[in-house]
């Protein structure tokens, strides 16, 4: 199959995130996220970094979703990673992790960092991630999570 990545919107995104990712969600879905690699919430995050959107398009459809932001001066999180499982197994979460870990460097960043659901760890191993902490649920809607980092 052929794909191509493309850099997208906030719009662009959302309704994946909100029909497949994370249906049903109760708290607002935002462009970022105020969490920290550090446990605790920034608000400044907001005010001080910008957000990049990425999506993999086969035959004009969004069939995969990142997004990602500046967390501090040098770490760069990694969140809304989403394929279509019809699409998984192509190499797309790879695809996309690898254009944030470049926009991630371009932007002095020294470590990427997220939050995958237990069963989609896997595609964040491949792309150089490791496993951090322990498995948990407390203050997310979709879980239980892991911490995983990349060092670049």
């Amino acid at each position: 199959m052929r794909y191509h990545l493309k850099q997208v919107t906030f719009e662009d995104i959302l309704p994946v995130w909100s029909n497949k990712l994370w249906p049903g969600r109760q708290s607002p879905i935002k462009p970022m996220s105020s969490m920290t690699l550090s446990k605790e919430y920034d608000m400044d995050i907001y005010e001080n970094y910008t957000p990049y959107f990425w999506a993999v398009y086969h035959e004009d459809k969004i069939v995969a979703v990142n997004s990602g932001h500046q967390t501090s001066a040098t770490e760069f999180r990694s969140r809304g990673l989403y394929t279509d499982p019809d699409h998984r197994g192509q190499g797309l979460a790879k695809m996309l992790l690898n254009e944030l870990l470049m926009c991630a460097t371009a932007e002095g960043c020294h470590l990427v960092w997220t939050v995958p659901r237990k069963g989609s760890e896997h595609a964040y191993l491949k792309s150089g991630f490791v496993l951090y902490g322990d498995w948990f649920d407390e203050g997310m809607e979709y879980g239980p999570n892991i911490y995983s980092v990349c060092y670049i």
